[in-house]
Parts: C-alpha cells; structure tokens; sequence
C-alpha cells in the first residue's frame, strides 16, 4: 500500500481520537493520563531544641483538620504517646508530639507516616432539614445518592453522599448556615483514576451541630467564600465544575465528621424540597 494511499487509514483515526479528547468534559486522554494536584492543605514540619524533636502541623486553606501520626522510635520516646490523633480546630499551627532522645550516645531516629482529613470528630446530627444545594429556580438530577453503586457504597466514607448534575460553572449554595473553614481553589486536575482524588477544589463548612458539610468537585478559582466566613442556607458559595476524581462536571454534597486521620463517616440527612417536605431524596429523580 503506497503512502498515499495509507495516509486516510492513519489520519482518520487520528481525527476521531482528537475530536473525542476535546469532545468530552475533561478530555479522555487527560481522564486517564492527565496530572493529579494535590491538596496543599497541611504540611508537617519538625523543629529540634536540644536533645527534643518537636513535630508540628500547619493548615494553609483548612482551618478545621484531623490528622493522625505514627512513628518506628528508635532510642526515643514520645510525649503523648504515638500514635496521636490531633485536631487543628482553627488553628493554624499546632505541636503533634514531642520526642525525646533517650541515650545521646546511641543512634536514634522517628520515621514518621501522617494521614489527615479536613473536619473534625464529635459531631451530632440535630436534625435540622437542609436546602438543595443549587439555585431554587434550578432543577438538577440526583444521579448517586445514597449507598450508589459507583463510589457510595456501604460502609465508604462516601456511603451517605449525593452526585447532582451540575453543569459547569452552576452557582452553589450552602444547604445550611455555618462557618466556612476550608476552601480550595488552585487545582484544574480531573480523572477517573485513583490519583485524582485529591485534586478536587472544594467548600467546608462547619455547622453548628459539629458536623461539616462538603461541596466538591468546584471550578478552578471558583470560590465565592473565604476561610472563616459566616455563611446561611441559601447563600451562594462557589461555582460547578469538573476537578478531582471526576468523570464530569458534577457536584458533590455529603454531611460528614472525622473518626481520625485515616477515616470518617458522611452521614444521613434530610432535605427540604420545593413542594414543602422534609424527605431522604431518592437517586435518579430531578429535584
């Protein structure tokens, strides 16, 4: 076969990948292959006085997180006792643990692991009754709720979660008054694969009963809120879009708190729709 000849049997393909990566929300190359962006919320430092090591957690756009540590002690000792799970509670900066040499003479080390979760523990649900998370001249369908299928099944920290379908750049709204304590907004990263779960832009609020409520998935620079801001049911937060472990553009809301750095649990809420009840909403219906 001559090259000119081949050339419609190369091209042709070509054309179609090309036209379905800008085609579909996100690109399917960049869903598969694309670069993940991770969380820049919290960092771990370590700052030694003497024969102690302290190692401290700062939080840039959480104000409110869980983190657990663990560490293999060699010729130390720890202050609380490893492994230690701390909540920030607004604070910026907060010592972890202090660790001790125990025989200068002797050869020591601490390699430490931490996992942390933005939240914290204690929360109560008090039964209040939420608003869609969207516009109420909006209608949007819920295509995961409860126990779903693809990413809320029992027994994950995403079991009592909600999928909307939101289109790109969609206002949000807060479904409930509360504090806004965390807020991300840098990452454009979205895929399918694992390594993207980290890199969705996102806003946290504190509610007054403990609990948080989360609002993924969110436009780069998307953010209408800040870090500490008081926010009511209703009020618009951010807007829709496609970043994170995501294979559109899509919002999610889930009502959470914190077990320890490594897990949390969302938890069952009900929410106040148009027609005046108060119900669980139910997957696949538009509200």
């Amino acid at each position: 076969m001559t090259l000119r000849k081949s050339l419609p049997y190369v091209l042709l393909p070509l054309a179609s990948l090309v036209f379905a990566e800008f085609s579909v929300p996100g690109g399917l190359v960049r869903r598969f292959f694309g670069t993940a962006s991770d969380d820049p919320g919290v960092r771990v430092v370590e700052e030694r006085e003497g024969n102690l090591t302290h190692i401290f957690v700062t939080t840039t756009n959480c104000l409110d997180v869980t983190i657990t540590l663990e560490a293999q002690l060699q010729n130390m000792s720890a202050l609380p006792v490893l492994p230690v799970t701390v909540e920030t509670q607004g604070r910026r900066r907060v010592e972890l643990v202090t660790l001790q040499t125990l025989n200068p003479t002797q050869p020591s080390g601490y390699p430490y692991t931490y996992r942390w979760r933005y939240g914290g523990r204690g929360g109560h649900p008090d039964g209040t009754a939420y608003l869609l998370p969207f516009e109420a001249r909006a209608h949007h369908k819920l295509f995961q709720g409860y126990k779903g299928t693809f990413s809320h099944q029992a027994g994950s920290a995403n079991e009592y979660a909600h999928d909307w379908d939101l289109a790109e750049n969609s206002i949000v709204q807060a479904a409930r008054d509360g504090m806004v304590v965390g807020v991300r907004q840098d990452s454009n990263s979205a895929g399918v694969a694992d390594r993207f779960s980290n890199s969705s832009n996102y806003v946290i609020i504190r509610h007054g009963d403990g609990t948080y409520g989360e609002y993924l998935h969110l436009k780069q620079n998307g953010a209408l809120v800040k870090l500490g801001d008081t926010v009511h049911a209703g009020q618009a937060i951010a807007l829709s879009g496609n970043t994170g472990h995501s294979s559109r553009p899509h919002l999610h809301f889930a009502v959470f708190r914190v077990i320890d750095g490594n897990t949390r649990e969302t938890l069952p809420v009900k929410f106040q729709t148009r027609d005046g009840k108060v119900q669980t909403l139910e997957q696949g219906k538009i509200y």
